[in-house]
């Protein structure tokens, strides 16, 4: 399986002032499967898409991740994001059929849409809980299913002579 589509909706730099429209997110790029590479200047969106993606999927990596007032887009006070899974064995599907819907281009291949959303309320980030499904708001996914989703994130390399050379 792979992370086939990444949408966000005022998530950092990513966003606009108004109610969030679904049918418009403030960002939306496919990947595909196999290597994909984000290159980009320096604050042009590259670390905040990473950054979604591992708070969705809540990846196994070093730092802690956690939602803070900085991360909705200026003005705002509610973000979504939402990553479409593709690829996925029967063996793989198998793990998360109540939440399975079917791609549209391949109905005989089943997709897996996460769906994380947070708001500040009283001027705390309050954030969801992930949740899956093909409906507007999904329904919740349970740990064990979490678990299947988990991927080790490794951290960009920003001074690659530095970070690579041996050390004690």
């Amino acid at each position: 399986m792979y992370l086939s589509n990444i949408k966000l909706w005022n998530f950092r730099k990513f966003g606009s002032l108004g109610n969030i429209d679904l049918e418009n997110p403030n960002l939306g790029l496919s990947f595909t499967p196999g290597l994909n590479v984000l290159i980009g200047e320096n604050d042009s969106g590259k670390t905040a898409i990473l950054e979604a993606i591992k708070l969705v999927l809540k990846t196994h990596a070093y730092e802690r991740l956690f939602l803070e007032r900085e991360d909705f887009f200026v003005g705002s006070n509610e973000l979504r994001i939402e990553l479409i899974i593709k690829g996925m064995s029967v063996s793989e599907a198998s793990h998360f059929t109540e939440w399975l819907g079917w791609d549209k281009d391949h109905p005989d291949h089943p997709i897996l849409r996460l769906i994380y959303t947070a708001r500040i309320i009283d001027d705390h980030v309050i954030p969801m809980d992930v949740r899956a499904g093909m409906d507007v708001s999904g329904s919740p996914l349970d740990g064990q299913a979490r678990e299947y989703l988990k991927l080790t994130f490794l951290k960009p390399l920003r001074d690659a002579e530095n970070e690579l050379t041996a050390k004690k």
